[in-house]
């Protein structure tokens, strides 16, 4: 991913007032560490722990605020992320809930998605395979495809007037 200049993501929000983008605070880290391997950045706010941001590069650049569960109590289970369908991230997944775009957002509207809480989603797909999960059809590896796939549908997701 070609890494944005600070203020172009400010200005790429598209389910968050301008006021809101302008107080989000950046990873100190910036770019973050190894970003030609990543689709996608996403960070928590460390200004404000139960925001995140997920920016994506696609014809223009998208940011999506996030919004987080509280802090769990008691016990976690593993949980798949939906975008790398993975479970090895060290703090699991969690549900991250965008508000839609425009006047399905302003309504209320949101959708959700099951993310790995350390955005790492990109670099775990690009992980050898572990002998387990080697196709026995012979098919090559297509996670980092698959993700950007799901990385779109949920944007579009987050972007669409209707359904």
């Amino acid at each position: 991913m070609q890494i944005p200049e600070q203020a172009a993501v400010r200005r790429a929000f598209v389910n968050t007032s301008r006021s809101r983008a302008a107080s989000m605070s950046l990873p100190a880290a910036w770019p973050p560490p190894r970003s030609d391997d990543r689709d996608f950045l996403g960070w928590v706010d460390p200004r404000a722990p139960r925001r995140a941001y997920l920016v994506v590069e696609g014809d223009e650049l998208v940011a999506i605020e996030l919004r987080l569960p509280s802090a769990p109590g008691g016990r976690t289970r593993k949980t798949m992320c939906d975008l790398c369908h993975s479970v090895d991230a060290p703090d699991g997944a969690a549900l991250v809930v965008a508000t839609r775009a425009g006047a399905r957002g302003r309504a209320g509207d949101s959708v959700g998605l099951c993310l790995c809480t350390d955005f790492d989603c990109s670099l775990r797909v690009r992980e050898p395979l572990k002998e387990h999960q080697v196709s026995v059809s012979g098919r090559p590896d297509d996670r980092q495809e698959q993700l950007v796939e799901r990385l779109r549908d949920f944007v579009t997701r987050v972007l669409s007037p209707r359904g």
